[in-house]
């Protein structure tokens, strides 16, 4: 955990607080125009590099709004195991659109639907085993793909969606564009929180404000759309004849799954970090509650022959900090427009209609904002070697991948040519890479209680004597330890009474340092934090003593402290130098 705990202080409203229906609604809509756009936008170009109808469009125009708003508003929920009780901006899938357009001119909505709902199973023992894979979806790796995404992102949509007019002028044709990005960039560099709020609607409103009367607002497809209507193209069925452009594909729909689970738990980590104004731990269980929201929509957008949708989008982070506000009434107001639209063609064409360059404009402040968050989760607390390197030739990979792909044909090509799936492999084989010292942990299995305080403190010390540590580093390490077990035991009070949990300690050496980390059954019921106890003192939060001294030895021998909370367990993560 850093020692320098950032907050956000310009937060109006965190997810649990009250927000005032006039600021929801316009919190709400700031989020809705934009998002709606790209959601229509992404789906289109898709459908149209797949060759597909015009019919099976309006389907999939549709199905991916009614599935992404419902989406929205199941992750303000706060079940168990459902939602993850925050708001939560989803859209396409970003990772799978080049390989939907390949699918679907290779065997049409029948193969993309089975492709989707027999790799999203990927997602499902992913979601389950998430606490078993903390050491590879790191915050580093997360902090890398969010990144990833916001370079990647915007070329996608540049190259495709802005396309000058035959015999038009693309200066003209780009002028709304600047001028809106202008405005935008202008809002946000002015270091008000109020000004912040509007950078969004400004940024469309002075692009139309240039683009009307240049002609660029094209009217007529607002005219010729009818106020309601649902699509007239049959549901495709699923394709399971398993023939070999099902096989051929699948290895490629599974990595690329594996890539979009890497951005899903890097988004939600992000999303949760954000919406606070004071820095907390993440708590998984609400990330795994979110993923499991995410796996439901792929599902869902399999069966209903549909594109891949409903993913949560990091770029929530930008709109919080744009609105300041995070309440979970604005994903609830936001996934009801967003249903909505879907119903009313005519509002719908009114978005559409808003010409690509103010669109672009507009992503390209998100996306700016969004590649600085995920440089914040990457380079949190200290700065080593190791993640220097990891994160740099991440990048250089993802960013090369373009050129990378050119060398391959067919279903390499596209696979190797995609920024995500390149740069967060990378990322995952070199994390993999650093975790070999894993082969030299030594374990110790106990009971949670009292009398194992002894058991591990003799543990820690075979471990010092074996690596030849120092007095007092030995001495550091075997406090650390005693603190970190006696937190634990602090929680017990919240839990079951009677009931006895089991624990795992693992100690591994890295260089002149070593991890201790312990693993412990948990009950849901429990929910305290250390890493948030740190980051109680010195503020107004009370603790009591014991817990105080505990978290202060912890805060003054220890180099960094994690504790990520999952369902079913508790992991205490405690790094101490030599």
């Amino acid at each position: 955990m850093s020692r320098q705990l950032q907050g956000r202080p310009e937060l109006l409203y965190e997810p649990d607080e009250k927000c005032p229906a006039p600021l929801t609604l316009i919190s709400a809509l700031q989020i809705f125009v934009p998002n709606t756009i790209s959601l229509v936008t992404l789906v289109a170009l898709v459908v149209r590099a797949g060759d597909e109808s015009d019919a099976y469009l309006s389907w999939v125009t549709f199905t991916v709004l009614v599935v992404t708003g419902a989406g929205m508003i199941l992750q303000t929920l706060k079940l168990r195991h459902l939602g993850s009780g925050r708001l939560v901006v989803s859209n396409f899938n970003v990772p799978f659109l080049a390989v939907c357009a390949l699918a679907l001119s290779v065997g049409g909505p029948g193969l993309l639907a089975s492709l989707v709902v027999v790799s999203t199973l990927v997602q499902a023992v992913l979601t389950l085993r998430l606490a078993s894979l903390r050491r590879v979806f790191t915050q580093t790796v997360s902090g890398v793909v969010v990144m990833l995404v916001a370079v990647s992102a915007m070329p996608f949509i540049i190259g495709r969606a802005v396309t000058p007019p035959e015999s038009e002028s693309t200066m003209l044709f780009l002028a709304p564009g600047m001028v809106a990005l202008a405005a935008g960039v202008v809002l946000s560099l002015q270091d008000r929180p109020l000004w912040r709020m509007w950078i969004l609607a400004v940024t469309v409103a002075v692009g139309l404000l240039v683009a009307v009367p240049l002609g660029y607002y094209d009217a007529d497809i607002v005219a010729d759309a009818a106020w309601v209507s649902l699509p007239t193209f049959r549901w495709p069925v699923l394709d399971l004849a398993f023939d070999a452009d099902f096989w051929a594909l699948l290895p490629v729909f599974v990595i690329v799954n594996l890539t979009a689970f890497m951005k899903a738990v890097g988004d939600l980590s992000v999303i949760h970090r954000a919406s606070y104004r004071a820095r907390s731990a993440v708590d998984f269980r609400t990330v795994q509650g979110g993923l499991n929201v995410y796996g439901a929509g792929t599902l869902l957008s399999g069966l209903l022959g549909t594109l891949p949708v409903a993913a949560p989008w990091s770029a929530t982070v930008a709109y919080i900090s744009f609105t300041g506000v995070a309440a979970r009434s604005v994903g609830v107001c936001l996934g009801a427009l967003t249903v909505g639209v879907a119903f009313f063609s005519k509002f719908l064409a009114v978005l559409i209609a808003i010409p690509s360059p103010v669109v672009t404009a507009a992503y390209i402040v998100i996306f700016a904002m969004l590649f600085i968050e995920g440089a914040k989760t990457v380079f949190v607390g200290q700065v080593d070697q190791k993640k220097a390197t990891i994160t740099g030739v991440s990048m250089v990979l993802g960013l090369s991948a373009g050129a990378l792909g050119a060398f391959f044909d067919g279903l390499a090509g596209n696979l190797v040519g995609n920024s995500i799936v390149v740069g967060g492999m990378a990322a995952v084989v070199m994390t993999l890479v650093t975790e070999a010292s894993s082969l030299r942990a030594r374990k110790l299995r106990l009971e949670l209680s009292p009398s194992s305080l002894a058991a591990v403190d003799d543990f820690l010390s075979q471990f010092a004597g074996t690596h030849s540590w120092t007095e007092a580093g030995e001495h550091r390490l075997r406090l650390v330890g005693e603190e970190a077990l006696l937190s634990l035991l602090e929680e017990e009070r919240d839990g079951p009474a009677g009931q006895t949990r089991r624990l795992v300690a693992t100690i591994r050496p890295d260089g002149r340092s070593a991890e201790f980390e312990i693993v412990v059954a948990s009950d849901d019921a429990i929910q305290g934090n250390i890493e948030d106890r740190m980051a109680y003192l010195g503020q107004d939060q009370a603790l009591e003593d014991e817990q105080e001294l505990s978290v202060r030895i912890l805060r003054h021998y220890a180099s960094s402290v994690h504790h990520r909370k999952y369902y079913g367990l508790d992991i205490v993560s405690c790094r101490v130098d030599q």
